[in-house]
């Protein structure tokens, strides 16, 4: 497993680690809904990384809502697969949420959200290199993006930046 310095990232930095290689296992999910739902909720976080809008209890409705909660649906899900990629969305989800009622100054965050601190990325990196052949490369190309993004601002939509970083889009 490649060494990320993710204490080292700044506060956007360790978002956009987690949103940016979510985005790679996207394409992993058997069911095209599934798929599809993930990258509303990932959409979610891209937009509240950008304007910083107070939407903590948004992101965390998107995960536990008893309907259609991402949590929910990965506890149901029988392919592995599918269970590796949501296990993903959800720590980018998860991380993002905390880092956005941090940003509002609450006291008191949801149980499972005041569990969220940056150790969530050994997780998510060891579900992240289970379901994504070459996951080093891609890892080792999101830190060398994050080095330049604190150097420099990245200019026009985020996302597409990053994801161009990651040759995950041309």
């Amino acid at each position: 497993m490649v060494n990320t310095n993710f204490s080292s990232l700044t506060e956007d930095g360790k978002v956009i680690f987690f949103l940016g290689l979510s985005e790679k296992v996207l394409s992993l999910f058997s069911q095209k809904e599934d798929q599809i739902l993930a990258q509303e909720v990932i959409y979610k976080c891209w937009g509240w990384l950008k304007g910083k809008e107070n939407i903590g209890d948004i992101l965390y409705e998107l995960l536990v809502n008893e309907e259609n909660g991402i949590t929910i649906i990965q506890e149901i899900s029988d392919n592995e697969t599918d269970v590796l990629a949501w296990n993903c969305v959800i720590d980018a989800v998860a991380y993002t949420s905390r880092k956005a009622f941090e940003r509002e100054g609450v006291k008191y965050y949801p149980e499972p959200i005041a569990l969220v601190d940056d150790t969530l990325v050994d997780h998510f990196m060891d579900c992240f290199a289970k379901c994504i052949e070459d996951s080093d490369t891609y890892i080792q190309r999101i830190v060398l993006l994050l080095d330049e993004y604190k150097n420099r601002n990245i200019e026009g939509d985020l996302r597409t930046e990053v994801l161009r970083g990651l040759q995950i889009i041309n």
